[in-house]
């Protein structure tokens, strides 16, 4: 990967040199390859180039040639290929000077491309035995070239890696001295010349910085590039020359401090050298930090002008907040409202605002709109006599008082709430006139009203004019409905005056103490004074200071607000509406309009609802009806009785036709009747048929008489198709199979198979005694001596195939070759046999017991072996005798009684030990093929009897019908 400047490479050829290649570079690691060389005979036949030697001045030096110069075949062997890479280029004198020439020998990697041989014309006859003789062969490969270092490095070295990198010099770095160290930044690098170094320079960070980046356009400005980066001491500038914005210092050399200008208080961030901010208006301190007295809030806007309401605060307001110091029952940041409970903010007031009265139901509540202020006076000039009042309740001055101000200051003086009443009470003394600046121990006032009773002492007492007025403040109690005013003193009336400050509506001087509550749910009226609606006194009658309770009546009716006895509505009943009037259904206690219900039930029938569940269950459906709703036949019947599901349908018993278990629940659909728990293999709407898999009569009146499973042999039935004839319980079979269940084969058929049938027998007409054969092997039953499956051959050693079937041909065992004849019942004899079934032997032969054969007789007349018997072959009675022996013995022969020769014989048995061995030799060989016959014979009988224990295990197995 390390990157080299090339001057030349040259290849040197084993072989011919090739009629086209080319070489290809990299500049970098993993880059594309870039052309660098072409040869060839043919430029713009085989690169598309024409053939160059050279630049002129201006052209793109980035540029691979294409040259015929050593495409040609000859030498044929050590041809030489030198490539230099800057000859032909213009800028080649000034390389240093030449960035693109520089790029143009930087490589990385060298890549040789062989493209077309030479091949003395052979090309052109395209013999491919002769051209694949051809091949490039190169024996020497060199490149002259150094390593890139770009002027700041003598040599290179493996790093820790590895890696080929350069031993850079000049304050350079990187694995070419490509780049400038981190802090050597103060001028471009450049390449280092014969001329110049061009090393990098340090930067100029006044000490305060140990990182800095190159500055091209601070470079351009003062010749030196090095821009300074994370300055410390809060400086700034390109060589931490000054402080940083909003700073300052107080000497060159020392560090610089941040400003602190407040941000709200100061015209600018910035201070001068010695600290001190620039303060916007109305604003104070070093650093701007605090308002100037009179004002407060510092924002960005400067500081405000205290705004406290004269009303409701005390003093001045806080310079740094704007809070004012309010007074007792107000609050707010300017003391501009009444705390909650309170209302009517004044001046004159010393806690500021006045309390709610609202009968003590609710503590909020606001100054009213649409009163206005008016006074009621009385002078009580009526000429009656002045009364004596001695402590208590004065019958005549309350009768005065009674009689004279029932109108203007009994019954409802809530608009009077926390205003003054003035009494100018005059006296006299000892009965002599009237006195002046007689002082009054003590005055009181006794309001009653509202079941209450109230006693009030004077605020005020001030002589006046030879009189004593006194001044009292309304309460907040008995003021809904005042019946009685009395005092206490002991004196006598010479004189008495009232003026009660009130309001009433009107649009003049707004009476601000008449309140407005907003009261708590359950209440209503201006002051809170009533029930609301659905509410009632807890105490039946109670005064409007008693508390309202919510009506008992579960939200299904009013009740009146005095005594709480219910009106119930929405179909519900009761002294408190708890349950539904009847013929409805619900929860009457989760207070809705729609709780009780009507019983969705027949004619509004009772119906009941489930505690838990909440199912409403109707409890006197109509007969043969069922369900929650009356909705559903009872069991045993169907129909639609509520037409839920179309027209209505009374409900009807349901038609099985017998085939369910009476007992039994849910034997048929309660809504279209079909039936559901058919017994008896039964199916269909009404039970009226067999299921698939079963045949009968569905209708019959027994069970035994009804449906029966159909039992189709799943060898013979047709797959896929199950089931049989519902009425005669036939299956349905495959080719050439019969029987209900499919399980036998039709006659002359055998051999059943799934999904294939039975096959033919094919029994032979003559050979076989019938058409039919063994249902499983398929045996023909053949006529006698015919044998094969199909019968359609004699048997070994038979003859004359025909509708009788075939003769034995009898061959002698001894004389023929094989038991079977010809068709004319003629045997194949041994040599020496001769006969229709070879049972003698031929002229001049006889019967040789030894060997079982005919031999030859000798040459001399008469003479005989010693061991041989006349007719010693058990098939042959007589033997023919030799022609010496007939020529002389002839008439002799023929006159001997058989006796005479049954003697000889046997006297020759008993004479010659070697014949009579030789005949028991016969006859153990014979003897010893008959056993092997009869041993075959007892294996064939025996897979016989497995064959038919097995035949009589499976139609066991078999279904009845099939067994059949």
């Amino acid at each position: 990967g390390k990157a080299y400047e090339i001057t030349y490479v040259r290849l040197k050829f084993h072989t011919s040199r090739p009629e086209s290649f080319a070489i290809y570079k990299r500049s970098r690691a993993e880059g594309p390859w870039v052309p660098f060389q072409f040869y060839s005979a043919s430029c713009e036949k085989t690169y598309g180039k024409r053939q160059r030697h050279y630049l002129r001045p201006g052209e793109d030096e980035q540029v691979a040639f294409c040259t015929d110069e050593f495409s040609d075949i000859s030498p044929l062997s050590g041809g030489n290929v030198a490539f230099s890479t800057l000859e032909g280029r213009p800028s080649a004198y000034n390389f240093d000077g030449s960035p693109a020439l520089q790029e143009w020998v930087t490589v990385t990697d060298l890549l040789i491309s062989l493209n077309r041989l030479n091949t003395f014309g052979d090309d052109i006859f395209k013999d491919p035995k002769v051209l694949q003789s051809y091949y490039y062969a190169i024996s020497d490969f060199s490149v002259g070239g150094r390593c890139k270092c770009n002027g700041h490095a003598s040599e290179c070295a493996p790093d820790d890696a590895g890696q080929l990198v350069c031993v850079c010099q000049h304050h350079t770095a990187g694995a070419d001295c490509e780049r400038c160290q981190p802090f050597y930044q103060d001028r471009p690098w450049a390449r280092g010349t014969a001329e110049a170094a061009n090393e990098c320079l340090p930067c100029n960070c006044s000490g305060r910085s140990e990182e800095c980046f190159y500055d091209r356009e601070l470079y351009r400005r003062s010749g030196h590039g090095g821009h300074c980066r994370n300055c410390r001491d809060n400086t700034a500038g390109p060589h931490c020359e000054r402080c940083r914005q909003n700073h300052y210092r107080w000497e060159e050399r020392a560090a610089c401090q941040p400003c602190h200008c407040h941000p709200a208080g100061s015209l600018q961030p910035q201070c001068d050298s010695s600290g001190t901010c620039l303060c916007k208006a109305n604003v104070t301190g070093w650093k701007c930090e605090r308002c100037k007295d009179g004002y407060h809030s510092l924002s960005e806007g400067g500081c405000r002008p205290c705004a406290c309401d004269p009303a409701g605060s005390v003093g001045i307001c806080d310079p740094n907040t704007g809070h004012c110091t309010c007074k007792e029952r107000v609050e707010g940041h300017l003391c501009n409202r009444c705390q909650p409970g309170w209302f009517n903010l004044q001046p004159h007031n010393p806690a500021g605002c006045t309390s709610c009265f609202c009968y003590g139901h609710s503590t909020a509540c606001t100054a009213a709109d649409g009163y206005e202020v008016t006074h009621v006076h009385s002078d009580f000039s009526q000429g009656t006599a002045p009364p004596r009042l001695c402590w208590g309740y004065i019958h005549v001055l309350q009768t005065l008082i009674l009689s004279l101000l029932t109108e203007k200051f009994l019954q409802n003086q809530r608009l009077s709430y926390g205003q003054l009443l003035s009494l100018l009470l005059g006296v006299e003394g000892n009965g002599t006139g009237m006195e002046t600046g007689v002082s009054l121990l003590q005055v009181q006032l006794v309001l009653e009203g509202e079941g209450m009773e109230i006693t009030l002492s004077s605020s005020e007492s001030q002589p006046q004019h030879g009189k004593r007025a006194v001044t009292f403040r309304y309460p907040s109690l008995c003021l809904g409905n005042l019946g009685r005013v009395g005092g206490t003193a002991c004196l006598i009336l010479a004189g008495l005056s009232h003026a009660l400050t009130s309001a009433r509506p009107g649009p003049g001087a707004r009476a601000g103490w008449v309140e407005e509550c907003t009261c708590p749910p359950g209440y209503t009226g201006q002051f809170c004074q009533s029930c609301a609606p659905g509410f009632k006194r807890e105490i039946p009658f109670g005064s409007p200071f008693g508390s309202c309770v919510p009506c008992t009546c579960n939200q299904h009716g009013d009740c009146h607000p005095l005594t709480g006895q219910c009106r119930c509505l929405h179909n519900t009943e009761g002294p408190s509406c708890e349950r539904c009037s009847p013929g409805f259904y619900g929860n009457p206690f989760v207070g809705r309009f729609d709780d009780c219900k009507p019983c969705p039930c027949p004619g509004h029938s009772p119906c009941t609802e489930m505690p838990g569940s909440g199912e409403v269950v109707c409890t006197h459906c109509p007969p043969g009806q069922r369900g929650k709703r009356c909705e559903l036949c009872d069991d045993g019947f169907f129909g639609d009785p509520l037409g839920q599901r179309g027209p209505v349908h009374p409900c009807v018993p349901c038609q099985c036709h017998g085939n369910v278990d009476l007992n039994a629940v849910g034997n048929c659909d309660p809504v279209s009747g079909r039936c559901l728990r058919c017994l008896y293999n039964t199916t269909g709407e009404h039970c009226e048929k067999c299921q698939p898999g079963f045949y009968g009569d569905a209708l019959a009146p027994d069970p035994p008489g009804k449906c029966a499973p159909c039992d189709c042999h799943p060898d013979g039935s047709v797959p896929g198709q199950e089931g049989c004839d519902p009425s005669t319980g036939q299956c349905r079979c495959l080719p050439h199979v019969t029987g209900r269940a499919c399980g036998l084969c039709q006659p002359g058929y055998y051999g059943l198979q799934p999904a294939v049938g039975c096959k033919s027998c094919q029994c032979h007409p003559m050979g076989s005694r019938e058409s039919e054969c063994h249902a499983l092997t398929g045996q023909c039953s053949c006529q006698p001596g015919v044998t094969g499956k199909q019968c359609d051959r004699c048997h070994h050693g038979f003859f004359g195939f025909s509708a009788r079937g075939c003769r034995a041909c009898n061959c002698s065992p001894l004389g023929s070759v094989t038991p079977q004849c010809h068709e004319n019942s003629t045997c194949l004899c041994r040599p020496g046999f001769v006969g229709y079934k070879c049972d003698r032997c031929q002229a001049n032969f006889f019967l040789d017991p030894p060997s079982s054969r005919c031999q030859q007789c000798p040459a001399s007349p008469g003479a005989r072996p010693e061991h041989l018997l006349p007719g010693s072959l058990p098939l042959i009675h007589v033997l023919s005798p030799c022609p010496g022996d007939l020529e002389q013995s002839m008439q002799a022969e023929a006159v001997l009684s058989a006796g005479r020769l049954q003697l000889e014989r046997l006297w020759l048995r008993l004479a010659t030990p070697g014949a009579l061995a030789g005949q028991l030799s016969l006859l153990q060989q014979e003897a010893a093929r008959q056993q092997e016959k009869i041993q075959a014979f007892e294996s064939d009988l025996a897979e016989i009897r497995a064959d038919k224990q097995n035949l009589e295990d499976i139609l066991r197995s078999l279904p009845e019908g099939c067994s059949k």
